[in-house]
């Protein structure tokens, strides 16, 4: 069933192997997680540990993909879930609530940050560097959005961050933009675990889907 699912992606044989056996760690599963999931599901992945420790609500419905009236007040986790099983009934799903430094990635081939969380993404960045797997930053505000892969380059230095990590408050996302930072996020990291090339901090690749200049590089701390 896998191969007659995926046999038009443009991977061989060997490449669509190492994508299924990938175990993917996504951290946050509304506005960009949603579309980190769905573009994995559809490049043949099967393995995922998602964090969420949220549910559905209706202020959702404007930019995430997995929020539907018949998921609505379902817990993401489980609504992901059945969304995966829904394109592929091989997919293995380990269901997990809140990311934060104690949560465990064991297995997992790369961890994508979907979240909005400056604490869970310091904490998933460190994590990543611990065990030595890409770390995919991913974020979209309004229009806008930044997506890069940190392979040994620090997240707070990338950011410029000291001390504590600031609060920010959670501010309107466009659509558009969400699935653009998710799409990019996970055609990355499937770019790193194949080999070919990435956006690798310090370099981030940012867009704005309201500008002339859709997509430009920009250079982090």
């Amino acid at each position: 069933m896998h191969g007659q699912m995926f046999f038009r992606n443009a991977f061989s044989a060997d490449q669509q192997e190492v994508v299924r056996e990938a175990t993917f760690a996504l951290i946050g599963l509304g506005g960009t997680g949603g579309f980190m999931l769905e573009n994995l599901l559809r490049m043949g992945a099967e393995r995922f540990v998602v964090f969420d420790h949220d549910r559905f609500e209706l202020s959702n419905f404007n930019r995430q993909l997995l929020a539907t009236r018949s998921s609505l007040d379902w817990q993401k986790t489980e609504a992901a879930l059945a969304r995966a099983r829904e394109i592929n009934p091989a997919v293995r799903m380990s269901l997990r609530g809140g990311f934060g430094p104690r949560s465990s990635v064991a297995g997992a081939s790369a961890i994508l940050d979907g979240s909005d969380n400056v604490e869970a993404r310091l904490a998933a960045s460190r994590l990543a560097g611990k065990k030595r797997i890409p770390y995919v930053f991913c974020s979209a505000s309004g229009s806008r959005g930044m997506v890069s892969v940190f392979r040994g380059y620090g997240f707070r230095r990338a950011f410029q961050m000291r001390g504590s990590a600031p609060v920010r408050a959670r501010r309107p996302v466009l659509c558009p933009a969400a699935a653009l930072a998710g799409t990019l996020a996970a055609s990355q990291a499937v770019n790193c675990l194949l080999g070919r090339p990435f956006v690798r901090a310090p370099d981030a690749l940012s867009f704005d889907v309201f500008s002339k200049r859709v997509f430009w590089r920009v250079k982090l701390g």
